[in-house]
């Protein structure tokens, strides 16, 4: 069944050896928007691992109108970093794809077809693009083609969907020309088939032009399938040699676009299916088919031609190579958590929750060595930070013992994963758990460290990775028997009543308020600050996603509320000076948490070497965790 993700298929005139295309993804340029030699390793990494085709991060092929995605390429100055990623990436025997992008337009910018509202301030109108400023797009995007056709680049991808500038003119939600680039469906493509027929003037008819495209916004006022569709007749008329299929938008459906931890494994096929029977030309179908059995379904079912894999191959370069080689269980599984996208639009170098060598592909200091001197390394918890620390210390070649006071192993991510909706979590916990077996670890469980055990067994390290346990409530009843803490009510999925109070709008308070309509009939948030989710970073797409599933769950929210008390018959509440109370029948607390290291003290006092990381060190992401567990073993005094 697998074989088909390994058989050869071509696009245009370009064959690829398999059917794994690394989606369009990066944001570590150089400081000119030159690929960076750290973005070379990045992508090398991935062809490495034997993805078929590397398709760069978001480029301008100008940068007259401002801005930057993942980079610039205009000029020759750009020409020999790309060369040399193009080298590095057919030594392989992958091929190469730019991304080129005209950039956000409304999204970010104050330019667009038309004058629409900013998505940022709907109070400013963009400006409408004036022909002479689409007719230099069009000549400079051959120019930068041309250019990268020199540089060895196998294809160009046009950036044509989600609602970024050239979107805008393909959509009449925005478009309101009424010149030849406004108006018709054909006068909407008008900009978009320039743009592709002025690449194939530049280099050549048979170099390829893959358009990824945004078939069906998926909003009320959006572009709709069977527009779509007709949208894709177009492109294959006007010369693209394949389509990557794309579902969303950027204002309110990005997470469509980029997918989340809450949305459904494969959920844009439907759209692929039907741009697949709509034209001649290969497709690429996407969004979270990192199940090698969906992927392969996929083509088998005639959905796509081609997988374009993002995140999957964040989390793990080899996953094409441990699907060939039967090492399904070791592929790395991504978690969901965009904080790969939150890196990138907060200024940083990519960042991986479960994969701490993402950026990081030729950095020594991010190696773990084998140990000089073996040392007897005990790990105290078994979260990820735990397992993470373990994993380490196996490789350098240290004695490890894991102990894990719980009866498995996973510490607060089982209580992540616990909701319906966190299927990518779960599927982390175990992968984890199945590597820390795998290595030499000694894992005991239900086994809870005290210092004069640590002290008794003579370990040279300790690494207290003990986790966060629940903040309870200063107020009167916050200890009464209808009040549960939330990692409690995640973890023992207690049973709650049928009118549900949950005390805290956070990211856990509001997946625990969804998880709980599932079985309750009225579930309601009560919030301390002006909104949910005010604190913590979350990247926006999963803002998004989480939002939209507490609108479908029912789930009710009520804001600036200062809990005052808590008694059999429910919560009472302040809200403006006004004195409410809200009748339920259980009550959560997810009010955050609080650091369980009261074991450092006391190792400390006995003389024990202890290295504290994760939530025992400061409550945070599981990201944090997993680099924070690495960390503590690398660095280790000898």
């Amino acid at each position: 069944m697998y074989n088909v993700l390994s058989s050869e298929c071509s696009i245009g005139s370009m064959k690829l050896k398999n059917r794994i295309v690394m989606a369009p993804m990066g944001n570590l340029a150089d400081v000119d928007g030159g690929f960076s030699k750290r973005q070379i390793d990045y992508y090398a990494e991935r062809a490495k691992g034997g993805a078929g085709m590397i398709v760069s991060g978001s480029l301008l092929f100008t940068s007259k109108f401002g801005g930057s995605f993942a980079g610039v390429f205009e000029t020759m100055n750009h020409v020999g970093r790309v060369t040399e990623l193009a080298d590095t990436v057919h030594r392989y025997g992958s091929k190469l794809a730019l991304q080129f992008n005209l950039g956000g337009g409304r999204c970010g910018g104050r330019l667009s077809a038309s004058e629409v509202p900013s998505v940022a301030d709907p109070n400013v109108l963009c400006r409408a693009m004036t022909i002479d400023e689409i007719h230099f797009l069009v000549e400079q995007i051959g120019i930068a083609a041309k250019l990268a056709q020199q540089a060895g680049v196998d294809a160009i991808l046009l950036h044509a969907y989600a609602g970024y500038l050239l979107d805008q003119f393909q959509s009449s939600e925005w478009n309101h020309r009424t010149d030849e680039y406004g108006g018709s469906i054909e006068n909407r493509m008008r900009f978009t088939c320039e743009l592709i027929q002025s690449i194939k003037k530049a280099c050549g008819k048979e170099f390829p032009v893959i358009a990824k495209f945004s078939v069906d916004h998926g909003t009320q006022t959006g572009r709709k399938l069977e527009e779509g569709l007709d949208m894709c007749e177009i492109l294959e008329a006007a010369g693209a040699d394949a389509i990557q299929v794309d579902t969303g938008s950027f204002q309110t459906q990005w997470n469509r676009c980029i997918p989340t931890v809450y949305d459904p494994e494969g959920y844009s096929l439907y759209a692929a299916k039907k741009v697949k029977d709509a034209v001649t030309i290969p497709v690429l179908g996407q969004n979270k088919l990192s199940d090698p059995a969906k992927a392969s379904q996929a083509i088998l079912d005639g959905c796509c031609d081609f997988i374009a894999m993002g995140h999957a191959l964040l989390t793990d370069p080899a996953w094409l190579k441990k699907v060939e080689e039967g090492k399904l269980e070791d592929i790395r599984p991504c978690i969901g958590c965009n904080n790969c996208l939150l890196s990138v639009n907060t200024g940083k170098y990519f960042h991986c929750s479960v994969n701490p060598y993402l950026s990081h592909e030729q950095d020594a200091s991010y190696k773990v060595a084998k140990a000089v001197n073996k040392k007897k390394v005990l790990i105290v918890g078994g979260g990820p930070a735990g397992m993470s620390a373990a994993l380490a210390a196996a490789e350098a070649g240290h004695s490890v013992e894991l102990w894990e006071k719980g009866e498995c192993l996973g510490g607060n991510m089982i209580a992540a994963g616990a909701p319906s909706f966190k299927t990518d979590v779960r599927r982390f916990v175990t992968y984890m758990d199945r590597q820390v077996r795998e290595q030499q670890v000694m894992v005991k469980l239900n086994k809870e460290a005290t210092a004069e055990m640590i002290q008794a067994e003579g370990f040279d390290r300790v690494i207290l990775a003990s986790g966060a346990y629940t903040k309870t409530l200063p107020v009167e009843g916050a200890k009464g028997g209808n009040v549960h803490l939330s990692l409690d009510v995640l973890r023992k999925k207690e049973k709650l009543g049928k009118r549900v109070v949950i005390i805290g709008g956070g990211l856990v308070g509001c997946e625990l308020a969804c998880s709980a309509a599932e079985m309750a009939e009225e579930v309601t948030i009560l919030e301390f600050l002006p909104s949910l989710m005010s604190v913590g970073e979350e990247a926006r797409n999963n803002g998004i996603a989480i939002r939209k599933l507490i609108q479908k769950c029912g789930v009710k929210a009520i804001c600036n509320a200062a809990v005052t008390a808590i008694d059999e018959e429910g919560v009472s509440y302040q809200v403006d000076g006004k004195e409410e109370k809200l009748p339920c029948d259980s009550v959560v607390l997810a009010t955050g948490f609080v650091s369980d290291n009261a074991l450092e003290k006391e190792l400390k006092a006995s003389g024990v070497k202890v290295c504290v990381v994760g939530d025992a060190s400061a409550p945070r992401k599981i990201g944090n965790a997993i680099r924070e567990g690495l960390f503590a073993i690398i660095d280790m005094e000898e």
